[in-house]
């Protein structure tokens, strides 16, 4: 998993539509939960977001048995089921919930070939995605089906994370430079101001640090990666101030140590809202 974040149980089933649908059975969570379906080619043509009946997936042309589900229609015939449920000091709870998810069917051929490329190849084509990390745009990047996204743009995106989702389910933010556009350290402190309204009351924002170097949360004695709205106090004015600093001291504070970048995520995100964090080291403020 690329970009992990530290609050949320992830579960993950691949499955192939071969033989006929499948059906995904869900327990009701009072937090935020999400189900993503992805084809093979890194589409989401479906995020059901604290789902309340059964997700039937199928292929074109496959009987679709009767009943009351969420539909998602996929390209291909294998693809992958991919759970989110947010945690909040709560994990043998969230636990006994994921081990209660099932799914009908998706038990068909899983035979697929895989393209291969020469090293060459492959280290010019990581080159050139990496070129265009600073250029993307997060509302953009994925999309839920095959046109929806440009394949360059779609590579960006999944070097940075995969298995991210279109904009009406989550956006994303990339932090990775102070006011003056120095990339981030992990000797000075920083304070992030996260805006009021980004997301609808049945969602919520996190923000979680990565180590430059690896991508991998950055290990710490007080065991804190992530602030989100569960577990950061805010504002009177409803925004959030979150503190980067080596000892993770400060309100809201995320230890860092060593040179990092931030993801914020918004799920459930109020659309067209803007997601600009500001930022100021701690000798200008």
């Amino acid at each position: 998993m690329v970009t992990p974040q530290a609050t949320v149980d992830y579960g993950y089933c691949w499955f192939s539509l071969s033989d006929g649908p499948a059906i995904i059975h869900t327990p009701s969570y009072d937090r935020f939960f999400s189900v993503s379906i992805f084809d093979m080619f890194h589409n989401t043509p479906g995020v059901i977001a604290n789902p309340a009946r059964p997700i039937l997936v199928f292929r074109p042309g496959q009987v679709v048995p009767d009943g009351d589900f969420d539909i998602v229609e996929v390209e291909t015939d294998q693809g992958l089921a991919f759970t989110r449920m947010v945690v909040v000091d709560n994990m043998d709870e969230v636990r006994a919930l994921s081990a209660s998810i099932t799914m009908e069917g998706g038990r068909g051929s899983t035979h697929r070939d895989v393209q291969r490329f020469s090293p060459g190849v492959e280290a010019a084509a990581l080159e050139l995605i990496a070129a265009g990390v600073p250029y993307m745009d997060p509302d953009s990047c994925f999309g839920k089906k095959t046109g929806d996204i440009g394949d360059y743009t779609l590579a960006v995106a999944v070097m940075l994370g995969h298995l991210g989702t279109p904009a009406e389910t989550v956006r994303y933010g990339f932090l990775s430079d102070d006011e003056h556009g120095n990339l981030f350290n992990g000797d000075d402190t920083y304070t992030l101001t996260v805006p009021a309204g980004i997301v609808r009351d049945d969602g919520y924002f996190s923000i979680t640090i990565y180590g430059a170097d690896n991508k991998l949360l950055i290990p710490n004695d007080a065991g804190i990666y992530d602030q989100t709205t569960y577990s950061a106090d805010p504002n009177d004015d409803g925004t959030y101030t979150i503190t980067l600093s080596p000892t993770g001291d400060g309100p809201n504070g995320i230890p860092t140590g060593k040179p990092f970048y931030g993801i914020l995520r918004a799920y459930s995100p109020v659309q067209g809202a803007d997601l600009t964090v500001a930022v100021k080291t701690a000798a200008e403020q």
